[in-house]
């Protein structure tokens, strides 16, 4: 007999308790109502003394109850008697251009077969031949894509999944799909050109299909990228702190950063009048700060008004911020200008290990194949459990 929960069932070794709670019961002393009745009895008690059970019903009626509620906790599958339905293969789609077009002979091939192909929408709508409006469609999400395969039902059949990978499907827990389940997935930033930089010497900068960042002559042909790099040339930086310390530990982390990556960056100390910078390392925000400039502020924290402040509540010294003491500081700063020129991107697609431990595959039946089971499980237990409280109220036991 299959059960959903079998783990449950280690908890039938609980029978021990009721079985020492006996025996502990019968070598618990009684009160005598008369003392010089004492040796009327001592013959009586040494020949009880022993290994021997008294009310054996109640007994195996409390170790019954035990086990009978580990199994209800377990909840088996009486399915001897049913035959099993025939497994049929369902699709289903995220409402997305991208997917459908990656996916259009797969799901061609599976309407021709007369197969189930239906969208990932709220009305699981059928994809036939008539045109999908995706602009009208709901904003896709984890949790939308739950509950369109509960209410496909597929638990009994095979569940294909046609999806775009992406970061936005781990921020859920876990999805249950059933246990005959294939996904197929294409990286959600696919269809969108990649941001770069040119550098000094023509060299380009640019995320390459591992993930990595990367800088060579050439970029990868095998990728899809702008027709124009984010930027093109030296990075005018603006460096002003009050803090003689803090400037020193900036400049440092730029220097490395410039060994590192190659990164021509031309640095003032000084703002030179009517010279719009790249970007601006600071301990003071300007009341108006431009829109195409890169702003980083230290020693204060502040509403994200503008997407182009980063601010950081430690003064960028060895003594006050982990970043600098670590070594980490040109790191952060490297990774805060590219994510402002787009080249690393904000949401990266789940590796093939990240995305299966998203999908959990789950034997769970539906509520009719043991419902019926279950009832007579829960009633029998209650009657026991009636039983039990009779017996032990009358015997006093």
């Amino acid at each position: 007999m299959p059960f959903v929960e079998p783990i449950f069932l280690w908890g039938a070794l609980a029978v021990v308790i009721p079985v020492a709670i006996h025996f502990w019961h019968q070598k618990h002393g009684k009160p005598l109502p008369w003392a010089a009745t004492q040796w009327l009895v001592e013959k009586q008690q040494q020949q009880s003394r022993g290994l021997q059970l008294d009310n054996i019903l109640l007994l195996f009626i409390r170790c019954l109850l035990l086990i009978l509620l580990a199994i209800l906790l377990a909840q088996p599958l009486l399915n001897w008697f049913t035959k099993s339905p025939e497994v049929q293969k369902i699709h289903l789609v995220q409402p997305s251009s991208a997917v459908a077009e990656n996916f259009k002979f797969e799901l061609t091939e599976a309407i021709k077969k007369g197969e189930k192909v239906v969208w990932a929408d709220e009305r699981l709508e059928k994809m036939d031949d008539k045109p999908y409006s995706f602009q009208n469609a709901t904003p896709f999400d984890p949790l939308r894509l739950q509950t369109a395969i509960n209410q496909l039902d597929a638990q009994p059949n095979e569940l294909h999944l046609y999806i775009s990978n992406s970061q936005s499907l781990a921020t859920v827990p876990a999805i249950t799909v059933p246990a005959r389940f294939q996904l197929h997935s294409i990286v959600d930033s696919a269809s969108q050109p990649r941001a770069y930089l040119t550098l000094k010497d023509s060299k380009k900068l640019f995320v390459n299909r591992a993930g990595k960042l990367t800088g060579s002559p050439s970029l990868d042909p095998s990728l899809k990228f702008q027709s124009e790099p984010a930027h093109s040339g030296p990075v005018k930086t603006l460096l002003t702190y009050r803090n003689e310390r803090e400037r020193q530990s900036v400049k440092a982390a730029l220097a490395a950063l410039t060994d590192v990556y190659g990164l021509d960056l031309v640095i003032d100390e000084k703002q030179t009048p009517n010279q719009v910078y790249d970007w601006v390392l600071t301990d003071q925000l300007p009341a108006k700060p431009p829109p195409q400039t890169l702003f980083i502020v230290s020693g204060s924290v502040q509403p994200g008004a503008f997407s182009n402040v980063i601010f950081t509540n430690e003064t960028l010294t060895p003594q006050t911020s982990e970043r600098v003491e670590n070594g980490q500081l040109p790191e952060w700063l490297g990774e805060q200008l590219l994510r402002h020129y787009n080249v690393i991107m904000t949401a990266q697609p789940l590796s093939q290990s990240d995305i299966k431990t998203v999908f959990i595959p789950s034997t769970k039946p539906t509520t009719e194949q043991h419902a019926s089971l279950q009832n007579a499980l829960l009633l029998l237990f209650i009657v026991l459990v009636v039983l039990e409280r009779w017996l032990a109220l009358t015997k006093n036991a």
